[in-house]
C-alpha cells in the first residue's frame, strides 16, 4: 500500500519538474527566434556587401574582355604585316636569285664568247684544214664552203678537201703513222670512224653546240664527245612506183623476208660492214634474237641482189629491175619531180626507219691546223652549219633544224629512228661472219 506522504512529494516533484521544462522550452524559444534575427541581419549584411563586390567586379570584367578583344586585333594585324613582310621577302629572295642566275648565264656566255673569239684568232693563223670526206666534193665546195665564209670572210676562197671512201681512209692511217700527217679532219661512215678510226682521233668536249644534238647521234659509244654527226642518212625501202601501186609495197622491214619478194629485192652487199649491214644489226635490237633469226633466214632465201652501194640499190628500183630495195633517203630527196620511185615507210610491226649511214667528223691528234680544224667542226655542226648541210639534200643531224630536208619535214609524223646496236661497233668482225653465214 502506497505512502500519501510519499505520493505527495512525489506530485509536487512533477510539477517542479514541468514547469521547469515549460521555462526551459520559454528561454530556448527566445534564443531561437534572436539567432534567426542574428542569421536574417548577417545574410542580409552578406548579400549587401556581395552585391557591392559584384558592382565592382563587373567593370573589371567588362575591361578585361575589352583588353582582350583589343590583343586579338592587335594579334591579327600583326600576323596580316608578318604574312605580308614574309611574302614581300620570298618575292625578294627570288628576285635575288632569278638575278644570280642571269647573271651567271651572262658570265658563261661572255667566257664561251671570248673563247670562240680566242678560237677564231689563233685559227687566222693556220691554214684551211685538209678534209677527207664523204660528201660529194662538188657539194663541200660549192655548198658548205661558201656558207661558212659568210660567217667567217677572212677565210680562204677555196677550201682543201679531198673525196674518198675506203683508199682515202687507209690513206690517212698510212700518213698518221709515218708521222707525216696531212688530214686535219675525217668526215667518213660512222662504222669506220666509231671501229678502226676512233683512235686516231682527238676528244672535243667543249664543242659548243653539244648541247643541240641527241648523244646518240652526236657521240654514240664514247667516253667524251670525239666525233659528231653533221648529217644522218636513214636507210628506207624503196619501191617503184611503176611496178607496184602504194598498197602493194612492203608494209613492214618483216615483209622482206615474204617469199613474195624472191628475187625482187636490190641491196647494198651486206657482207661490207657497210650502211645495210648496220640496218640490219639494229633490226636485231629492235626483233629480239629468235625473230630476227627467223627473219634473216627469209631475207637471205629471197636471193636479194647485193650491189656495191645504196645508190646502186636505188639506181636498179629507178630502171625498174627491181622493184623493190633499200636506199638512203638523200637519193629520194634529190630526185627529180616524176621519178618512179617512192618510200614504203614501215607501218606495221616496227613503225622506224634507220639513221643508215650516220656519217661523223673527227680531228686527228695530228693534225696541222688544229684551231681551224675546231672552227670547222664547230661551226659545221651549228644551226646555221646545219642549214647549209640541208641544202645539200642531206637530212641535217640537228632534228629541230626548220628546214624542207629536215627529217621532221622529209618522214611521216610518229615515225622514229631505230636506235644503234652498238654491239655492230663493238665486234665487227663477228658481223661480217654472221653476214656470211646469211649471204654465203
Amino acid at each position: 500500500m502506497i505512502d500519501k506522504a510519499s505520493l505527495s512529494v512525489a506530485i509536487i516533484a512533477i510539477l517542479i519538474s514541468a514547469g521547469s521544462i515549460a521555462y526551459t522550452s520559454s528561454v530556448i524559444g527566445g534564443v531561437s527566434s534572436q539567432i534567426d534575427s542574428a542569421k536574417k541581419d548577417l545574410s542580409g549584411q552578406i548579400t549587401s556587401q556581395v552585391g557591392q563586390v559584384t558592382s565592382k567586379i563587373s567593370p573589371l570584367e567588362s575591361s578585361v574582355n575589352s583588353v582582350k578583344q583589343e590583343q586579338t586585333a592587335i594579334r591579327s594585324l600583326v600576323d596580316q604585316r608578318i604574312g605580308g613582310l614574309e611574302k614581300s621577302l620570298q618575292e625578294a629572295q627570288q628576285r635575288l636569285a632569278q638575278a644570280e642566275q642571269q647573271a651567271k648565264q651572262s658570265q658563261q656566255e661572255l667566257q664561251a664568247l671570248q673563247a670562240e673569239r680566242a678560237l677564231e684568232e689563233a685559227a687566222k693563223k693556220e691554214k684551211a684544214p685538209l678534209v677527207y670526206g664523204v660528201m660529194d666534193a662538188p657539194d663541200f665546195s660549192g655548198i658548205v664552203w661558201p656558207r661558212f665564209r659568210e660567217s667567217y670572210p677572212w677565210a680562204p676562197a677555196e677550201p682543201r678537201y679531198i673525196e674518198g671512201f675506203a683508199p682515202l681512209r687507209g690513206r690517212f692511217v698510212s700518213e698518221y703513222n709515218a708521222n707525216t700527217p696531212s688530214a686535219d679532219l675525217l668526215l667518213q661512215s660512222e662504222a669506220p670512224m666509231i671501229g678502226d678510226l676512233q683512235s686516231y682521233l682527238q676528244p672535243f668536249p667543249d664543242m659548243k653546240y653539244i648541247s643541240l644534238h641527241a648523244p646518240a647521234i652526236s657521240f654514240p659509244n664514247q667516253k667524251e664527245p670525239i666525233m659528231f654527226s653533221p648529217f644522218l642518212l636513214p636507210a628506207v625501202i624503196v619501191y617503184n612506183t611503176n611496178l607496184l601501186k602504194a598498197d602493194e609495197a612492203p608494209k613492214s622491214w618483216l615483209e622482206l623476208s615474204n617469199s613474195k619478194w624472191k628475187g625482187k629485192i636490190a641491196l647494198q652487199d651486206t657482207r661490207r660492214l657497210e650502211t645495210t649491214t648496220t640496218l640490219l644489226s639494229d633490226l636485231q635490237l629492235a626483233f629480239g634474237q629468235a625473230k630476227w633469226d627467223t627473219f634473216m633466214k627469209g631475207l637471205a632465201a629471197n636471193n636479194p641482189l647485193l650491189v656495191g652501194s645504196n645508190t646502186e640499190a636505188y639506181t636498179k628500183v629507178v630502171a625498174g629491175e627491181f622493184p623493190i630495195g633499200i636506199a638512203l633517203i638523200n637519193d629520194i630527196i634529190r630526185q627529180k619531180t616524176g621519178t618512179p620511185v617512192a618510200v614504203a615507210y614501215p607501218k606495221e610491226d616496227v613503225i622506224a626507219i634507220d639513221p643508215g649511214a650516220a656519217t661523223m667528223i673527227g680531228i686527228s691528234k695530228k693534225a696541222p691546223n688544229p684551231n681551224f680544224a675546231k672552227l670547222l667542226v664547230t661551226w659545221l655542226m651549228s644551226p646555221t652549219g646545219q642549214r647549209a648541210v640541208a641544202e645539200t639534200g642531206r637530212p641535217p643531224a640537228l632534228l629541230t633544224l626548220d628546214h624542207p630536208n629536215s627529217l621532221g619535214k622529209v618522214v611521216p609524223a610518229g615515225m622514229t629512228l631505230l636506235p644503234r646496236n652498238q654491239d655492230f661497233f663493238k665486234d665487227p668482225k663477228k658481223w661480217e661472219a654472221l653476214m656470211k653465214s646469211y649471204f654465203a
